[in-house]
């Protein structure tokens, strides 16, 4: 297979993932309107563990252990990229609304290193797939 039909099958999953993550945008800036602001630091304690947790599950995956050449070995980690990055876009996404509520003075610094920290990690996908799809 081509290395343009990987960055194809790439760019298809990072597109849902954003897709996914517009449609939980409101969802989520609903049920976060209703939580007490003085309960919300606890809420990014917790957000904040799990968004480190997800992140060391995704940079400790790499494509260099998987057969792109099978269709299931290649499923299974496009798979599992894409559960990580969807939950890095879902908990950043949480935790911007958070911020946005609890310390709105702080809300546009935040937003900008989130988007920051998840193009660097989709950049980090595709090198990973780059490197190892050769």
């Amino acid at each position: 297979m081509s290395t343009n039909s990987y960055v194809r099958e790439n760019v298809i999953k990072n597109i849902l993932i954003l897709i996914i993550a517009a449609i939980f945008y409101p969802v989520f800036s609903n049920a976060l309107s209703t939580i007490n602001a003085e309960a919300m630091n606890n809420f990014l304690l917790v957000i904040s563990m799990l968004l480190v947790t997800v992140s060391f599950a995704n940079f400790a995956f790499t494509y260099e252990k998987s057969n792109l050449q099978s269709a299931r070995e290649k499923m299974l980690s496009y798979g599992a990229v894409f559960i990580f990055m969807l939950l890095t876009v879902l908990l950043l996404e949480v935790m911007v609304l958070t911020v946005k509520i609890v310390y709105p003075s702080l809300y546009g610094i935040i937003l900008g290193f989130s988007v920051l920290l998840y193009v660097g990690i989709m950049l980090y996908d595709f090198w990973d797939l780059f490197r190892n799809s050769k």
